[in-house]
């Protein structure tokens, strides 16, 4: 018997999608707060980036940096936070890392901006506020600097989103990130069928393949509006306070550190991939901290059950052993027909176009236009990034 499998086909990343980058409004409407951390919440979602435009027009702008710091210290000071970030239900901790994520990363940004030495730097990040982010840290493991799921995937950005600039630029800080967003919950509807169809026993793979498709056109979509609707001018503006911490020897949040892409890319092309581009995985492996912990220490756990997905760099990936098939949905497909390997192949040409328009819109905003790309080291090739799950037979296509 065959089992019938049912999937959520969500209507409102697309609907959601059709406003992104509309250039109607130059204010934010926050519908539902999400203010987790009471006052200071309060500061970073509507006081913050009226400071960032003061310190930007001020005379004397390192003054005003180190005064911001002071405030926001002495803010933290009167209440006891860390208590708080410990009790805090799994939802709320989210918006409330991100928060403190936010501060840190500004209080370093501006001080850059402001032409600080780098123990002014750390000062005005302040004992507190650093301490808060350790603590956060503790109950969930990161990077120690802003990182893409603060950014994209706990920022409550459809209803209260946390953003640096004002006016028309702030909105479009929005959009950018609510795309992400929007991306990613694609990206795990497809994640959900594929392992539905690896794991699940009798699964019905034309469904579960045709949900993938879907999902990722979906994605396609979203992306496209980036492509064709984003404002060079505005991006210029809000993109600085997200680049690589310029104290730290540390990236930026980039859409490089999604672990649903990497998923998906496991999952439909995963032996290939090692095949044609090993240092896809190797580069995974080796920046693993940057990306979301759930999600690739699970990937991690798929292509090496027997380390527990601790992140090591598996066997397979030196030449050791075979790469772990089981990990792919390719063993189901072997037992189907060529109508299933169509849809097999359709999955993997709408991937393919996924990184190519990722690939041509990071040209467009910032390769062309001079801007560094923040989740790239110098010593890396930018061409050999973007280009890392492009198939040679899928170009071929």
């Amino acid at each position: 018997m065959v089992t019938k499998l049912s999937f959520s086909m969500p209507e409102q990343p697309l609907y959601r999608a059709q406003g992104i980058f509309s250039h109607q409004s130059d204010s934010i409407d926050r519908r539902e707060r999400k203010r987790p951390f009471g006052p200071l919440s309060n500061f970073v979602a509507d006081q913050l980036p009226h400071c960032i435009a003061e310190i930007k027009a001020s005379a004397r702008p390192g003054e005003a940096v180190k005064a911001l710091g002071r405030s926001i210290n002495a803010m933290i000071a009167e209440t006891d936070y860390e208590a708080q970030l410990l009790n805090l239900p799994q939802s709320e901790f989210g918006v409330a890392k991100t928060d403190i994520q936010y501060l840190v990363n500004c209080a370093y940004q501006m001080s850059a901006f402001a032409g600080l030495h780098s123990v002014d730097a750390e000062l005005t990040v302040g004992e507190a506020l650093r301490q808060l982010a350790r603590v956060s840290r503790q109950r969930q493991p990161s990077i120690d600097v802003l990182s893409y799921e603060d950014m994209i995937l706990t920022n409550p950005l459809q209803s209260d989103p946390r953003v640096y600039c004002l006016g028309s630029a702030g909105v479009e800080e929005r959009d950018f990130c609510l795309g992400h967003q929007l991306i990613e919950s694609e990206l795990q509807s497809a994640i959900d069928a594929l392992l539905a169809l690896r794991d699940a026993v009798g699964a019905d793979a034309r469904q579960c393949l045709a949900v993938c498709v879907e999902r990722l056109e979906s994605a396609n979509y979203v992306l496209a509006r980036f492509y064709e609707r984003m404002s060079p001018d505005l991006f210029g503006q809000f993109r600085v306070f997200y680049g690589k911490n310029p104290y730290k020897d540390r990236l930026g949040p980039s859409g490089r550190f999604s672990a649903r892409i990497v998923a998906v890319s496991v999952l439909l092309i995963g032996e290939e991939l090692f095949h044609q581009k090993p240092q896809f995985y190797m580069d995974v492996y080796r920046l693993s901290e940057y990306y979301p912990q759930g999600c690739i220490q699970e990937v991690f756990r798929w292509l090496s059950p027997d380390k527990g997905g601790s992140g090591l760099q598996p066997s397979w990936l030196e030449g050791k052993a075979d790469f772990p098939k089981f990990a792919t949905i390719l063993p189901v497909i072997e037992r189907h027909g060529s109508e299933t390997r169509k849809l097999l192949a359709s999955c993997v040409c709408a991937l393919d176009q996924f990184s190519r328009m990722h690939r041509s819109t990071a040209l467009k905003y910032t390769i062309e236009p001079g801007r560094p790309i923040v989740g790239v080291e110098t010593s890396e090739s930018v061409e050999a990034v973007l280009s890392q799950r492009l198939l040679m037979a899928a170009r071929q296509s």
